[in-house]
């Protein structure tokens, strides 16, 4: 029986796995600092510092997630041309094939009717 949440990638998985550490990390970094006995300056300058690490974080996530689609949109154009010259080279061959069959049956016919004599 299959699941809706049945991953076919892993990669898929794991991407979503790491997005949600972060944003669970941002959360608990977050309610820790504002249950945390310091002044609000301090509270704030120290928010905003997560924040900044945390954008960095998903920046360089995004930059590899950007990184690895192209990679791999890349090998599928490359095996998808490598396909393409298969089918054509293997429809080359099958016209090829048909067009001597066609030739050697014109010539057979052709052998044929010379044999009766003309009137």
């Amino acid at each position: 029986m299959s699941s809706k949440y049945h991953y076919e990638d892993k990669e898929d998985f794991n991407g979503g796995f790491v997005i949600g550490v972060l944003v669970g990390a941002t959360v608990g970094a977050l309610a820790a600092m504002l249950f945390a006995p310091k002044s609000g300056a301090e509270t704030r300058q120290q928010i905003k510092d997560l924040a900044d690490q945390q954008k960095d974080k998903l920046k360089n996530q995004w930059e590899e997630t950007k990184s690895k689609a192209a990679e791999v949109a890349g090998t599928a154009k490359d095996k998808l041309n490598s396909l393409t010259d298969q089918v054509k080279d293997t429809a080359n061959a099958y016209v090829d094939k048909a067009k001597g069959s066609a030739e050697q049956l014109a010539d057979e016919t052709k052998e044929t009717v010379d044999k009766f004599p003309k009137q």
